[in-house]
């Protein structure tokens, strides 16, 4: 009798910004894992590309469903079945260390370390890849159907601001983000903010919100993504810190939304 070894499996490892959501990830790579490996074993090996210990890495993948299926249990086998791992996989990273004791360690600025560069070329021609199940599949650029980057932008730019005018949305209306009630504002900003979210989110219209209460992310800057690759800081309105929000269209409703204290003061009349 014999047995029948599975083969590699090429996938994509990412280490997402979790101290700046929303930013290009900390780390995106593609590696070739073995489905004998323990997690345990897969853990040790992603030390050298993550630079996270393996006891602070949570692991996770996104499922054929979309939904996200934790890889916790170490014992268990990199191609077992509840994990659905095939090539293409992502397998996300995250550091559970807190951010003051993290390695600081730039995975942007790549000079430093000593690395293998295959040439573009060379990596077209190999039958394994990402890239080539990709093509086999025809996704992405290879989707003889696939509307250009630009084409999409323009789509995405017009689907939103038609989405601004049907609700009304303006700058100085008073608004409440999504169906959370403690968190109404006045609208700040309404528009593009080209780099945020990458190519992905190109023709995005994003609305700024100043909250009433602390209850925000940020004081109305953004982290956005420079044509280089890399990442600044740029502001899109006034306000303090944790009082400001950036949400889509969809996730606004503008309306008759007075502060709470201001409803409270109301109330305490009518006592």
């Amino acid at each position: 009798m014999s047995l029948t070894t599975q083969p590699d499996i090429s996938v994509q490892i990412i280490v997402p910004n979790d101290i700046s959501p929303g930013s290009a990830p900390l780390l995106s790579a593609e590696r070739r894992i073995t489905p004998s490996w323990t997690i345990s074993q897969l853990k040790d090996k992603l030390v050298p590309v993550t630079g996270i210990p393996s006891t602070s890495q949570s692991l996770r993948t996104s499922g054929l469903s979309g939904t996200w299926i934790a890889i916790s249990d170490e014992s268990s086998l990199v191609g077992d079945a509840r994990y659905a791992l095939h090539k293409g996989s992502e397998i996300e990273i995250t550091d559970t260390r807190p951010p003051g004791v993290r390695q600081t360690f730039n995975f942007q600025d790549l000079s430093a370390i000593e690395k293998y560069q295959m040439p573009e070329e060379q990596y077209a021609q190999l039958d394994d890849s990402v890239l080539a199940w990709k093509r086999k599949q025809k996704l992405g650029r290879f989707d003889p159907n696939a509307k250009s980057a630009q084409e999409l932008a323009v789509e995405r730019l017009r689907h939103d601001q038609e989405m601004v005018t049907s609700r009304g949305i303006e700058a100085g209306q008073r608004c409440r983000v999504g169906n959370d009630d403690s968190r109404r504002g006045t609208v700040r900003f309404t528009g593009e903010i080209p780099g945020l979210g990458g190519a992905r989110e190109a023709g995005c219209v994003w609305i700024g919100v100043e909250l009433d209460e602390p209850v925000g992310r940020n004081d109305g800057t953004v982290n956005v993504e420079t044509e280089d690759g890399g990442q600044q800081t740029r502001r899109v309105f006034e306000c303090r810190d944790k009082y400001g929000v950036l949400a889509r269209p969809e996730k606004i409703q503008v309306g008759d939304f007075p502060p709470l204290d201001d409803l409270l003061d109301e109330d305490m009349e009518e006592i």
